[in-house]
């Protein structure tokens, strides 16, 4: 018998949901997620990146589109949180990250800086990292002024990011 033409796919059937899942944010949501705490996403690649993100968990959990399953209770059966929530909380753990640093560091000053001279082009302003982390801070109930005084904590800043 060939050793290179064993079938993997007979023993994906026999894992647990649970194994499943864990696989998938190990291996799938990782990679996918890599450096995303510092992503400038509009919402149509936000809508794109959940649709695929419920793609595989409706595969892995073998709910097929005749079903007619909500997206919650698929992710309320994976155990898992939706694609805008895990952007939102990654760019704000990153955000308590870099305002704990002290002043002079490189992301700090970028993140806390504000250009003195030039102009934007005409047209419709381009979403900002800044931006994103105002609207992320307004969702979590945290007011962007007091930001520094918040993440001051690291413990407590997790406890309020999750």
């Amino acid at each position: 018998m060939n050793y290179y033409h064993v079938r993997v796919l007979p023993v994906l059937h026999m894992l647990t949901i649970s194994t499943k899942m864990r696989m998938y944010q190990a291996c799938v949501l990782s990679i996918l997620l890599y450096c995303s705490e510092t992503w400038t996403l509009y919402k149509h690649q936000e809508r794109r990146l959940n649709a695929f993100h419920l793609r595989n968990l409706r595969k892995i959990l073998g709910i097929i589109y005749k079903d007619r399953v909500p997206n919650k209770d698929v992710l309320a059966k994976a155990n898992l949180p939706s694609m805008f929530a895990l952007l939102s909380q990654r760019r704000l753990r990153w955000l308590g990250h870099v305002s704990r640093m002290h002043y002079g560091r490189i992301p700090k000053d970028i993140l806390y800086g504000e250009i003195l001279a030039g102009s934007r082009p005409t047209g419709r302003q381009l979403l900002r990292f800044k931006d994103l982390c105002k609207i992320d801070l307004k969702s979590g109930n945290i007011n962007p002024v007091d930001l520094e005084f918040c993440a001051a904590g690291r413990d407590s800043w997790m406890v309020k990011v999750n």
